[in-house]
């Protein structure tokens, strides 16, 4: 199903026929969530975070617990923002040297006057 997906949509009838092909996706599964296309298309906030928290929620009760790898998912299909590996892990920042702490200057003693040559 997911070769049906335009995942560079930006039109209109773009996001109609993503949203078509997850409500057949929805039927096919037997879920029993309309989605309210009209609304999310409008690209408006309050509606398409409620839609995502319903997603994520349902996703994590029905899903198993393995990793999810979305460009292998897509089998290669385009993905034109999105890269399809993985960002390389960041290194660890390296740890700041402690300071060192200053060695205490020691007064050299006082030397004797030497008695001058010659005198």
């Amino acid at each position: 199903m997911l070769n049906k997906v335009k995942f560079d949509a930006k039109q209109e009838y773009e996001y109609m026929a993503n949203f078509k092909v997850l409500q057949d996706s929805f039927l096919r599964h037997s879920i029993d969530k309309s989605v309210p296309v009209d609304r999310l298309i409008k690209c408006k906030f309050q509606d398409n975070l409620e839609f995502l928290q319903w997603i994520k929620k349902f996703w994590d009760s029905n899903s198993p617990q393995t990793e999810y790898n979305a460009p292998a998912r897509r089998k290669g299909g385009p993905s034109s923002s999105v890269s399809a590996a993985a960002p390389p892990p960041k290194k660890p920042a390296a740890a700041a040297p402690a300071p060192v702490a200053a060695a205490p200057v020691l007064a050299k003693p006082v030397a004797a006057a030497a008695p001058a040559a010659g005198s």
